[in-house]
């Protein structure tokens, strides 16, 4: 009996070991990381007040040498792209810089102007706003009026000159765009010469956010109430409002609680600085649903830009343990969205024509207002007139 009981004892012991080992095998090293950059844009940036259009950029970066690189993206037939898609390099000779134009400037011009800085949900701005800033009295070196810029980690793509060998797709032809009904669910295969095979699958929580759709709705004191239907993947929303008074005073919202640069957050953040931002009330939280823009801001002008974006899931993927090269893939989204303040897009532009023959009637005042906005959005997306 003893003799069993102390051979079970060995096996179990061995069991153990064996499961341990497993645990510690090394993670293999990282040889090439591959990014998926997902955008739902919905408003007027698609050229058209009601239009919805999805973007994808592919990006692959290797520590791999190759004289003739080559790789392709083989996607879920849903995302309706084509079988395969060609992951492009850049060829010898093309420069790595930023694209931007190569001139001398001469000294710039004093800056001039007025601002009405304002910030935070709410029917009446609270004691302290508008900061007025006056370009002109604005002293290099001294502390922004603008507001503290949020602490955000930046999030590096894999790209030419960080890695050895980079290819991406579209390669710089026919932008980004994919069909509106495009989705990333289901398995992906990306291979190439200069990179292991990843093999990864897309979970629903991790394809692309609906379209936003907010509403306006202008309350009695001139305030507006934006409303917006429940994003189930949206971790964060931030929306910004851009107007300009008859004297030319520009007029700036965000929806943050602090004071901050309109524009200072990046196109994409890192999980854990949107669950961060949320609860510094930077970010607007996932459950939200409505945030009022204050009157002094709703009656600024009649041609207020509204700008909202909403921050989504992340997914990372990568090599199992005892491949014999490592990966990582990194699969992002966001949705953003432009219109008019107040102004209810689809139906201005629906009615248009008969907004421009009633201003012809002498009880038409209401209506010239819809058919000059009419005219500002249709310059604004190049419509005729």
């Amino acid at each position: 009996m003893k003799m069993i009981l102390t051979g079970s004892t060995a096996l179990c012991t061995l069991a153990i070991a064996a499961a341990a080992l497993a645990q510690q095998a090394p993670k293999p090293k990282i040889e090439a990381v591959y990014w998926l950059s997902a955008e739902t844009v919905s408003g007027m940036a698609t050229g058209q007040p009601t239009g919805v259009e999805k973007n994808l950029s592919l990006q692959l970066g290797s520590t791999r040498s190759s004289t003739a690189p080559s790789a392709e993206h083989l996607p879920p037939q849903d995302l309706r792209a084509g079988e395969r898609l060609p992951l492009v390099s850049p060829g010898k000779g093309v420069p790595k810089g930023d694209g931007k134009p190569d001139y001398r400037p001469g000294t710039p011009d004093k800056p001039k102007g007025r601002i009405e800085l304002y910030w935070g949900c709410g029917e009446t701005a609270p004691a302290g706003q508008p900061v007025v800033i006056d370009l002109a009295t604005m002293k290099p070196g001294a502390a922004s009026p603008f507001g503290t810029i949020p602490d955000v980690k930046a999030m590096v793509p894999p790209s030419a000159g960080r890695h050895a060998t980079y290819g991406e797709w579209p390669g710089g032809k026919n932008g980004t765009r994919v069909p509106r009904d495009a989705s990333l669910v289901g398995d992906h295969v990306v291979r190439g010469n200069y990179s292991p095979e990843m093999r990864f699958s897309v979970a629903s929580g991790n394809d692309f956010l609906a379209p936003l759709a907010p509403r306006s709705a202008e309350l009695a004191s001139g305030a507006v109430k934006v409303s917006w239907p429940a994003h189930g993947n949206a971790r964060a929303y931030f929306m910004t409002v851009t107007g300009a008074r008859d004297d030319g005073t520009i007029v700036l919202w965000t929806s943050s609680a602090v004071r901050m640069p309109g524009r200072a957050l990046p196109d994409y953040l890192e999980q854990s600085d949107i669950a961060r931002l949320v609860q510094q009330h930077i970010l607007l939280a996932p459950e939200a649903i409505e945030c009022v823009v204050p009157s002094a801001v709703g009656k600024a002008s009649e041609s207020a830009m509204l700008m909202m974006t909403a921050y989504g899931t992340e997914g990372n993927y990568g090599a199992p343990r005892g491949a014999p090269a490592g990966w990582g893939v990194k699969l992002r989204t966001k949705a953003t969205h432009m219109s008019m303040l107040g102004v209810d897009l689809a139906s201005l532009m629906a009615d248009g024509e008969d907004a421009e023959s009633d201003t012809r009637t002498s009880d038409a005042k209401p209506k010239k207002k819809r058919g000059l906005l009419r005219g500002v959005i249709g310059g604004a997306l190049g419509l005729p007139g």
